[in-house]
């Protein structure tokens, strides 16, 4: 049986504070958001954040973002790439779909915003999310250590897709 496709639409108030409520099992309990649910309304509908809504069928099974905010501090960011960040729904990580979810989003930040090259930065002991990316062609660039414990690990990879674009755009940082 054929998957429906992710389908990718701008963040809604209503899908922020989704997003927000969304608890974790360890070891990925880190990513659980640490915010009141009025701020991260503010946060990601901001529009430098670009934040989109990842929707399989009628379900909200992620979020992602485009830029500053898929940054980790201490990373080496000076070649010009859309930096891209993803979040699962906690009831859809391990489940097989990772490859999915990437591919949509990869689909959509090409197609809007035209970059040459997509970067990703993952924790380290992040070991399914280095698989799934890595699987969609992004090649590991550089690892970097922080202050930031994600994982079990201060350490973590950058990798970067080749889009094919052979134009920049003024959304890439």
């Amino acid at each position: 049986m054929r998957r429906s496709a992710i389908d990718l639409r701008p963040a809604t108030d209503r899908d922020v504070r989704e997003f927000v409520a969304w608890r974790y099992e360890p070891p990925y309990d880190v990513y659980t958001m640490a915010m009141d649910p009025g701020e991260a309304v503010e946060y990601f509908l901001g529009a430098d954040i670009h934040c989109h809504t990842l929707v399989d069928g009628a379900e909200v099974v992620g979020f992602c973002t485009f830029g500053q905010d898929a940054r980790v501090p201490g990373g080496d960011y000076t070649v010009d790439a859309l930096d891209v960040g993803l979040g699962v729904k906690p009831t859809r990580t391990g489940s097989g779909d990772g490859h999915r979810f990437v591919a949509a989003v990869v689909d959509h930040a090409v197609a809007k915003f035209q970059p040459r090259r997509l970067r990703v930065t993952i924790a380290a002991g992040n070991g399914r999310a280095l698989r799934v990316w890595s699987n969609a062609g992004f090649t590991e660039v550089s690892r970097f250590g922080t202050d930031r414990e994600l994982m079990g690990s201060t350490d973590f990879a950058i990798l970067v897709y080749d889009t094919g674009e052979t134009r920049d755009t003024r959304h890439e940082t």
